[in-house]
């Protein structure tokens, strides 16, 4: 046996197993990062499924507002109270669509001079718009705005 054939005899049995335990190694961190790439997907799921509701909801509070707008501008004469706290509109409960609902109230709050306009004649009204939004699985949002209207008076 020549030189270079001892040679190859005796380091192959330091190296065996090297292969498998290297192969072992590759497999364990390809699993590793399917794991976490599972995880964050799920992850990513959820919380877009989270912002989702929540916009609807807060859609859904801005068409009650917008609701309590056009009441005010298309009422001819500024609206009287129903009641001892100034509120002038309470809107029950609407549905939209699917499981989106609202539900507004308008409470006058004041009667200003407008510059530039008869005092005698015409009246800055401001109503407090308070309305809520509601969507599945808990989204809620509250949306509070002051509304002015210009309205004739006295006539």
């Amino acid at each position: 046996m020549n030189e270079f054939a001892k040679k190859i005899e005796t380091a192959s049995p330091d190296r065996e197993g090297f292969a498998l335990v290297t192969t072992l190694l590759v497999v364990l961190v390809l699993s590793v990062l399917a794991v976490g790439v599972v995880w964050l997907a799920g992850t990513e799921k959820k919380v877009s499924f989270a912002e989702s509701v929540h916009m609807q909801s807060v859609f859904s509070a801005d068409a009650g507002g917008e609701a309590a707008i056009n009441f005010l501008r298309t009422s001819e004469t500024p609206p009287i109270w129903l009641n001892a706290t100034r509120i002038v509109r309470d809107q029950g409960t609407t549905n939209l669509k699917d499981s989106q609902t609202y539900d507004y109230d308008a409470r006058f709050l004041a009667a200003r001079m407008k510059p530039g306009w008869d005092p005698t004649k015409y009246r800055d009204f401001e109503y407090r718009v308070q309305s809520h939004g509601t969507a599945s699985r808990n989204g809620d949002t509250d949306v509070t705005m002051v509304v002015g209207r210009l309205y004739q008076i006295g006539y």
